[in-house]
């Protein structure tokens, strides 16, 4: 693993490269780098606090500053599109048939944003219009096997997953429930959620598309002096290799099970939600940024986290389930 000391936000391997986001004083510097995470050169820098590398292609490289999206050509860039509260930020991004989808996060209203040219983009659907308990978006994401355009949301809601089978257009609840998820990894035969609760202490969520509704796995972190672990990236790696970021705490984890988790990388064990979490895949590698390191890896190392002893495992989750039922009685007899 190769890691160094960076005020790193965001980033993404492209080919023998890896882009990152400095935080340096009160500018953001889009920058490039070897994967020995040897400088290479700066693209382009301005004036923000938080920001994410959501596209990158040969001529371009979409990114969010703060409540800006920017779209960045050469050394030149302009603002695509501007959040709907200035302290709202865009997250996430996925593809689907030649549409590029958004969500932004934050204050309420938060939307959902289409562009078919990075240029123009027009919003499609708030989170209130599917939930109006919800606050914001948690994650957009396109299933390729069913063709599902899948949201997360939170807080406080019963609509924790909402699904649109036209591309935006229509949007549906998918599961109403106390639990609450960000990541969301697509597979053929099943499609997962990472928690992000605040009552129960950990887990996933399960849906198997021939099954009616979610399975749950309830997770915990075997210290039990952490209180929560919560999901910000899930990706698949092979056919039985997962590996997890934690926005609490600030952690890389690893599982063949979904049920035992292995250590790759703790730094922190903030109870803040650390946004910039978030995993990205290239050329046989994995970065990822904590907004205090910049780390990258190979996915042969992921094996030496089994070697380790896990620091995250299954639970019954009995106290967290019934919290969980009164939760949804009282918002079903609110509503």
């Amino acid at each position: 693993m190769k890691k160094v000391s960076l005020k790193a936000l965001s980033t993404a391997i492209i080919g023998d490269h890896v882009y990152v986001l400095l935080g340096e004083g009160e500018r953001l510097l889009l920058s490039v780098l070897n994967t020995d995470l040897e400088f290479v050169k700066m693209v382009w820098g301005a004036k923000g606090n938080s920001g994410f590398i959501l596209k990158v292609e040969k001529d371009y490289v979409l990114i969010s500053l703060d409540n800006k999206l920017y779209l960045v050509k050469g050394s030149e860039a302009r603002v695509v599109l501007v959040a709907s509260n200035p302290r709202n930020m865009f997250w996430h991004l996925t593809e689907a048939e030649g549409k590029v989808f958004i969500h932004e996060y934050g204050l309420p209203p938060t939307a959902i944003y289409l562009s078919k040219d990075l240029e123009k983009w027009e919003k499609i659907v708030t989170n209130l219009d599917i939930d109006k308990q919800s606050k914001h978006f948690h994650n957009v994401a396109f299933d390729p096997y069913r063709k599902w355009l899948i949201s997360t949301l939170g807080d406080g809601c019963l609509t924790r997953v909402a699904v649109s089978e036209d591309l935006g257009s229509s949007w549906r609840p998918f599961y109403r429930g106390p639990w609450q998820f960000v990541p969301i990894a697509v597979l053929k035969d099943r499609i997962v959620f990472g928690f992000d609760s605040g009552i129960a202490k950990g887990g996933l969520g399960i849906y198997y598309p021939d099954e009616d509704g979610l399975e749950f796995i309830f997770l915990r972190w075997k210290d039990e002096s952490v209180k929560h672990a919560q999901f910000c990236d899930l990706k698949l790696l092979d056919k039985d290799l997962w590996i997890a970021s934690l926005g609490v705490p600030q952690a890389i984890m690893a599982s063949k099970d979904l049920k035992l988790w292995y250590p790759l990388f703790i730094e922190s064990f903030d109870e803040e939600f650390n946004h910039s979490m978030l995993l990205n895949i290239g050329k046989g590698m994995i970065s990822c940024s904590t907004r205090k390191t910049l780390l990258v890896f190979d996915q042969g190392e992921i094996e030496d986290a089994f070697a380790l002893k896990p620091v995250m495992v299954e639970y019954k989750a009995y106290w967290s389930k019934l919290i969980g039922y009164v939760f949804s009685i009282k918002h079903i007899l609110i509503k």
